[in-house]
């Protein structure tokens, strides 16, 4: 009888010179040591840093999507070596995000009363208008209907904010002859106007403005003073109609003849146009305290410009 053939298990124990953990704690002690690293390296660029270069810092980081949409790696808040804030064109820009940004910053700048945050602030406010004109000009010029726009409107980013004006051409004036009544394609222009402005938080006025040429003869019961304001009154509703929520106007003014495009022809078509204004946020708030205090204090005189003696009895 054969014997049964045995297995033969051979275990060979692989020893390691660091022992049961090996090398790995260095591998974990130095990703510790890099770490340490950056926070004080980020501590010291903290502790040099201006007020000024802060801000810029925390923009940088206050809207990654608008670093995403550019496509070209670019940032609307860039910092050159010397510390100083610089704008550049971001189509990406979300103006939701860079207002809420804006608005602490001006913020700040009231409590540290600090002339470069201030500075700051206006530049961003800028930059948050000269986006929403791009945006503008995008949707106008992605829309076969528009095309009369390009000729019939201006857009210039202000002091006081951006100023949309739209003006009388021949063959495409914005209302009837002698009538607030809007044109159909002026109204698809300030329906697709509202989408844009109703993404931002910023107030608008609408100024209505006429030719010198007199309205009718009608003894002066409606002349140019009540068509320009029922012009912009009508440019409201548009925007409204578009969806434009009612709180978001200032101011619905109607500018007659007194303000022509066109000094030199003050019977120009193109001085038969509405203004639609942006308002930046200092504009806002000039009017608004400006208003209110005009209403609260009036127009009396001074004392020392009151006669001191008894009034003259008037007969």
């Amino acid at each position: 009888m054969e014997k049964s053939e045995q297995t033969i298990v051979i275990k060979r124990v692989k020893k390691v010179a660091g022992g049961h953990h090996g090398g790995a704690w260095k591998i974990a002690f130095a990703d510790f040591a890099l770490a340490l690293m950056a926070f004080f390296l980020v501590m010291w660029l903290i502790e040099s840093t201006t007020d000024l270069e802060k801000m810029v810092i925390a923009g940088y980081f206050s809207d990654p999507r608008s670093l995403a949409n550019s496509g070209d790696g670019g940032t609307p808040y860039v910092v050159d070596l010397g510390g100083r804030p610089l704008t550049v064109a971001n189509q990406g820009l979300n103006l939701a995000l860079v207002q809420e940004d804006q608005e602490q910053m001006v913020e700040a700048s009231d409590e540290l009363e600090n002339p470069e945050v201030a500075e700051l602030a206006r530049l961003r406010a800028i930059e948050n208008l000269q986006s929403l004109r791009g945006q503008m000009e995008e949707v106008i010029a992605g829309n076969q209907a528009f095309e009369w726009f390009g000729d019939s409107a201006t857009m210039e980013v202000t002091n006081e904010g951006l100023a949309i004006q739209i003006m009388d051409r021949e063959n495409r004036p914005i209302f009837d002859s002698g009538s607030a009544q809007m044109r159909s394609y002026a109204l698809e222009v300030m329906w697709a106007m509202a989408g844009i402005l109703d993404a931002v938080p910023n107030k608008v006025s609408i100024y209505g403005h006429t030719d010198s040429v007199p309205f009718g003869n009608n003894g002066g019961l409606y002349s140019n003073w009540e068509l320009s304001s029922d012009r912009a009154n009508s440019a409201r509703r548009a925007l409204v109609e578009g969806g434009l929520m009612e709180d978001r106007f200032a101011q619905i003014i109607g500018m007659g003849s007194s303000m022509p495009f066109d000094e030199l022809d003050p019977s120009s078509q193109a001085n038969r146009r509405i203004v639609i204004m942006v308002l930046n946020e200092l504009s806002e708030q000039n009017l608004r305290e400006g208003t209110i205090e005009s209403e609260r204090d009036g127009i009396t005189p001074p004392e020392e410009a009151l006669p001191s003696g008894p009034m003259p009895e008037i007969f």
